[in-house]
């Protein structure tokens, strides 16, 4: 081959090797871009599905915060209204003097049974899908008996009015008012426990 074909082949192999230099950063740089965009997509569905979780969560939150609240209110004023009711009825007739303090035992033991019934009685949730299921969703159990029944029945009201008989003198009353309690409850408890479990199975 003749010296002018020489050098034709060398400024041929020079060309190329400048043109694969050229060429081979803009393809590295262009699938540099492309993984980075993929990531940063990725990245960007991550976070809006926290988001969405957590703002579902939070509303959750609220809902149950605003159904124990609600049911909280209606049991301190039905609690307030009856022990109002007993007094007036108590302070007219001196025949029933000696059940002065005893409506908080009743509504105590009211209470109770209320919440025993409560627990007889199965949670329906999302998964429920018989449309003739029996029983009561989450959010009205937590309004009903943490709400209600929290506020509904009073352990505090109970252990000063112990205290306030024992303070007068009066152990034989202050037993027998902490037996009626407790026993009742217990019972009631129980009797409202049973009396869903045998309504469910209906």
């Amino acid at each position: 081959m003749t010296s002018g074909g020489n050098i034709i082949l060398v400024l041929l192999a020079v060309l190329l090797i400048n043109v694969s230099a050229f060429t081979s950063p803009h393809q590295s740089s262009s699938i540099s871009a492309g993984s980075l965009f993929a990531k940063q997509q990725k990245k960007q569905s991550a976070a809006a599905g926290r988001n969405l979780v957590i703002k579902q969560q939070l509303s959750d939150m609220i809902a149950d915060m605003a159904a124990v609240g609600a049911g909280a209110v209606a049991g301190a004023i039905s609690r307030y209204q009856l022990g109002n009711i007993a007094t007036r009825i108590i302070a007219e007739d001196k025949r029933l003097s000696g059940l002065t303090g005893w409506h908080t035992a009743a509504i105590n033991i009211f209470g109770s049974f209320i919440l025993g019934s409560l627990a007889g009685t199965p949670t329906l949730d999302a998964s429920t899908t018989k449309p003739d299921a029996k029983g009561i969703s989450p959010r009205m159990r937590l309004m009903a008996g943490v709400g209600f029944c929290g506020s509904f029945t009073t352990f505090s009201t109970f252990s000063v009015d112990i205290v306030g008989m024992l303070n007068s003198g009066k152990f034989v009353r202050a037993i027998t008012y902490a037996t009626a309690n407790n026993v009742g409850g217990i019972a009631a408890a129980f009797a409202g426990f049973n009396m869903a479990k045998r309504m469910i199975k209906k």
